[in-house]
This record gives structure tokens, sequence and C-alpha cells, in this order.
């Protein structure tokens, strides 16, 4: 059932805007029969999915503040239908909620050992081998103006891409799916920017630690493993840049300074070589491909329309300012963020008739999580997130003092490295928008805590 976990979570389309988002995705029901099926056939992991009295007790006060707090912005907001309402926020939070257990769940019962590990991450690699190769690469060739692949691309769309609520002239997907409309490669993500936080946090790392620790993940490949990993690395950011968004460009650029801080030897100097000429392919291909010049300056040295980010962004510095204990709660900073929206940033057709009619997205996520739950939750969630990085770091300092049978030090190296590669990539992306509540980011945090209990339980 490992083999799966990874897998299932690219199918992203929400069949439902009622629930919260975690919940609507197929991946939902696999991932609950998965676990029932876990503990029908090993009875005694059931201890394992049983929540600690500290798991339970941090749960318990996260939901009284936030329950008091959406009492208390209903009492200040009232009915709104810019909010998610007094129903539909607690709702939301149990989502939510529920997603976090069940994810940590499925990973606690389908990964045990360290061949589990591997299993995972394997599958994940085919998994994003396929998905690139039937879903990635014929959108890429779409922007390209490839049109015998339009119909191809619009049929696998309407079964499996996931979409937003559209509105009167406010519709990603009216051409048949988001790439045929924008012209952008999404994947099945609902935008591009969401296709290039899953690739940039869930496998980057992965691929970054496994060409780093020269890892032989393949045992096919043999000694060629880390030119495998590096060149498959090579391609996702490749994928990055052409999914034409900014959050990818950005995300490639950090990615790759990261890369280089964690590589030596021969392995550093083949990335400076490979990144040397793709950089001076890519000034070429500026040069000459009308595509590529128009991509970059619209994304990036040129990017225009982003009165709603910024404007949306400065809403949300105010709003936590305004509330920097307890924050506003979870399904009201859209009220808010309208509220405190400078003018100068409100005059463009989707704020008028979408944003300020609809509801404000929050497009600064780790903004959004200050705005929502305050100090009194984000200073011991920062708290508790550094202290598993600092386990981490010591864990592999000890391993590294001693001989532990029963651990693969280069593939503890390897999972030390994606994990903390991929806390960074979060931080990075949290500055504009990434959906940390979904299957691909708990999935990948829970394993990457999964493999440091396992690991510090060898070494007592």
């Amino acid at each position: 059932m490992v083999n799966f976990l990874l897998p299932i979570t690219f199918f992203s389309k929400m069949y439902t805007y009622s629930l919260a988002e975690p919940l609507t995705m197929v991946a939902f029901p696999f991932f609950v029969c998965t676990i029932f099926y876990q503990l029908f056939c090993h009875p005694d992991r059931i201890k394992r999915i049983i929540p600690s009295k500290k798991a339970i007790l941090i749960s318990a006060f996260v939901w009284i503040e936030q329950l008091v707090v959406m009492l208390y912005s209903y009492s200040q907001v009232g009915e709104n239908k810019v909010t998610w309402g007094l129903l539909h926020s607690p709702l939301n939070l149990a989502g939510w909620t529920i997603a976090i257990y069940i994810a940590w769940a499925v990973i606690r019962v389908c990964v045990m050992t360290e061949e589990d590990e591997k299993k995972l991450i394997k599958s994940a690699l085919i998994g994003l081998t396929i998905y690139l190769l039937l879903v990635i690469f014929p959108q890429v060739l779409v922007t390209f103006h490839v049109q015998t692949l339009k119909s191809y691309v619009n049929g696998i769309a309407s079964l499996f891409e996931s979409h937003w609520q559209a509105h009167s002239g406010y519709n990603f997907y009216s051409h048949g799916s988001y790439v045929t409309t924008l012209n952008r490669v999404n994947g099945f993500e609902p935008e591009a920017s969401y296709l290039a936080n899953q690739l940039s946090v869930v496998y980057l790392p992965i691929l970054i630690a496994l060409a780093v620790s020269d890892y032989s993940l393949w045992e096919w490949a043999k000694q060629r493993n880390w030119l495998i990993n590096l060149i498959f690395a090579f391609l996702v950011m490749s994928v990055l840049v052409l999914a034409r968004t900014s959050t990818g460009i950005f995300a490639v650029v950090v990615a790759f300074a990261l890369w280089l801080l964690w590589s030596k030897g021969k392995i550093r100097a083949t990335v400076l070589s490979i990144a040397f000429v793709s950089f001076v392919g890519l000034i070429l291909a500026y040069e000459t491909i009308p595509a590529i010049h128009s991509t970059l300056n619209q994304f990036l040295f040129a990017k225009q329309g982003t009165d709603n980010r910024t404007g949306g962004t400065i809403a949300l510095a105010l709003t936590f300012l305004a509330h920097p204990l307890f924050g506003v709660g979870t399904g009201f900073t859209s009220y808010y963020i309208i509220q405190n929206m400078p003018e100068a940033f409100t005059h463009n057709f989707e704020y008028e008739h979408v944003y300020s009619q609809y509801g404000f997205p929050i497009l600064s996520e780790s903004l959004g999580w200050f705005a929502s739950f305050g100090l009194v939750v984000m200073i011991p969630a920062l708290f508790l997130l550094f202290k598993l990085v600092a386990r981490s770091y010591l864990k592999t300092y000890r391993l590294n003092q001693q001989k532990v049978l029963m651990v693969d030090q280069k593939w503890d190296r390897t999972m030390h490295i994606a994990f903390i590669t991929m806390i960074i990539m979060i931080a990075f992306s949290s500055i504009f928008i990434i959906r940390i509540y979904l299957w691909p980011y708990l999935l990948m945090f829970f394993f990457y805590r999964e493999h440091l209990l396992r690991v510090e339980q060898e070494l007592k």
C-alpha cells in the first residue's frame, strides 16, 4: 500500500465545495481504506495511531482558541458573504484537523522500516515520471501551440483537473482546461503556482538529496545514480520555469542555491556546469524564441497585475497587527483584508468583480497563518517545528559518531537533507500561496518525522 500513498495525491480534483479541500479529493477515502486494511492485517498497529496526550492537548488548545476567536469575529462582522460564516469556518477547521490526523495515521501504519521508506520514495519518483510524461509534457507542448494535443489535454482535464468556482467573466477553464485557457502549465492543480509548489516542496528536495548524497536508490543504475537524480532534478526545474509562474521561477533559484550549499566535490562541479550551460541556453532562448521571451518578461522581468497580491499582503499584515495575539479566526480573514486593502490597489477587475463580492483569498500564506491564528498559536507551532529541525541535526550528528548497524547512514543523510530542504522551500513558498494542509505536504512532513523517530529509537 505504501507504493500508492504519494502518487494518489496527484489526483487533486475537488468533488464538492462544501467541505475542506482535503476531504473532497479521492485521496481521502483511499487513505481511510488503507488505514483500515493495515489494521485488519496488523491489529497490533492500532496503538501506533492513538494520539499522545500532548497532541490531544495541543489540538484542544487550538480548537478552543479558534472557536472563541470565530465567535468574536462573527459578533463584529455578522453574516457576510465574503466570510465562511459561523458554520462553515468550524467545518473547514474540522476538515483540516481530520486531514492532519489521517495523513499522520496512514504514514504510521504503512511506513515501519527503512525498506518502507525507500519504497515510498521510489514509488513517488516513478509516479512523478508518469505524471510528467502523460500530463505535464503534453501541457508544455500545448503552451508552445502544438494544436494536436489540445483535445487530449482537455480530455484528461475534464476527468482529473481541480477547478476553482467560476464567476461571470472570471473562469480559468472556459476553453476546456487551465492550460488551453491561460496557456500556462498546471498539471491537475487549479493553478500553475500550485503545481510549482507541489514540485518544488515535495519532489525537488528528494531529488536534490539523492543527488547530493549519491545514494544508490535505483539498483539498475549502479554508479550512475547521482547523475540520473541530478538530471531528473534539472528536468523538474525546467518544468517549473516552463509552467509560466513567478512562484516556480523563484523556487528554482532557491532550490538551486540550497543544492549548491549541500553539494561537495564532483557533484557541486557538475551542478555548476549544468547550471551554467542552462543559463547560457536560457539567455539564447530569451533572445531567439518568442515564447520564452514573453514568458520571462510576463512572469519575471516585467510582471504586471500584482495589485491584489501586493494589496492583499499589506492588508493581511495590517489585520495581524490589529489582532496580534489571537488573530481573527479561520474563515474571517477575507472581511478584514477587504477592510484594510489600500485603495490604490483596488482598481482592477479581479478585485472589483470577484474578491470584493465573493471573498478575498489569502495570497501570502505565512501572513495568513498569523492573521488567522495569532501569536498564541503560531509561536508554539514554530517552536515545535524548530525543535523537530534541531532533533534532525542532532540525530544525524549522533549517527555519525556511532556505529549503528541497523541504520543506513547514507540513507539517513539523504532523508535529513530532503527534510531540511523541504522546510526551507515551504518557508519560501509561504511568502506567496501554498495550501500546506493538502495531502502531499502533510504526508511528506509526517514521513520525514517518522524517519526521525525511527532512527532516534535505534540510537537508544
